[in-house]
């Protein structure tokens, strides 16, 4: 049905996504010279700015149906992305960058499909985790200036976890929900805006993933 072309297509666009951010992760530190540009430099911070930025102009782009610019952007941020992640990579060992990998997959993987087969209504679940994520960025900047406290660093690597596995469910449900409202002439649409969402609930697991895993081994 036009649900489950839907979903392919947006775990397709995932996929996808992931190939290349982790191709540009790994050109990324197999160039020394770019690499020490990107941390001597403001280049880094200029990059997560850039991100910022792109994600903005590619949910307008796909709310403006212009889906080649949102398909560009789309992928300008994964490769921007690949690049910034690399200088995480640096801090874990190998080992703890896939596990991280892994348990985000299946973690991932679960609250999609829960959100793509409930019957029950996550609208509420989305709009919760929305505000609690707001909540979480204030008390993380609070933290980063005043407290500086590894503990409640700790809480809020759980916390965030917690929230996009909220979020991820949700994101499905809302697919849905679109599918149903849109019809065939939205599918492409549907298919780039969710999965644009899905990609970065991943990251977003997986990131806090490789830092919890990460203060486990040391």
């Amino acid at each position: 049905d036009l649900a489950s072309r839907v979903a392919t297509k947006s775990f397709a666009i995932v996929f996808i996504g992931l190939i290349i951010t982790t191709i540009a992760s790994y050109l990324t530190l197999s160039n020394v010279d770019f690499l020490y540009m990107l941390l001597s430099t403001n280049m880094f911070t200029f990059l997560l700015v850039a991100e910022l930025v792109v994600v903005f102009i590619n949910s307008w782009a796909i709310r403006k149906n212009n889906l080649v610019l949102a398909g560009v952007l789309y992928l300008v941020y994964s490769v921007s992305n690949g690049i910034t992640m690399s200088v995480v990579f640096l801090a874990y060992d190998l080992g703890t960058v896939q596990e991280a990998f892994l348990m985000s997959a299946v973690i991932f993987g679960a609250m999609a499909a829960f959100g793509y087969f409930t019957k029950k209504d996550l609208s509420t679940v989305g709009a919760v985790c929305g505000m609690a994520l707001l909540g979480v960025l204030l008390v993380t900047l609070l933290n980063t200036f005043v407290f500086h406290s590894s503990g409640l660093e700790l809480v809020m690597d759980y916390v965030v976890i917690l929230l996009f596995v909220g979020i991820t469910a949700y994101d499905m449900y809302r697919m849905k929900q679109a599918v149903l409202e849109g019809g065939e002439e939205e599918e492409n649409r549907i298919a780039l805006f969710t999965g644009m969402q899905l990609y970065l609930d991943f990251i977003n697991i997986f990131l806090r993933l490789i830092r919890i895993l990460g203060r486990s081994k040391k």
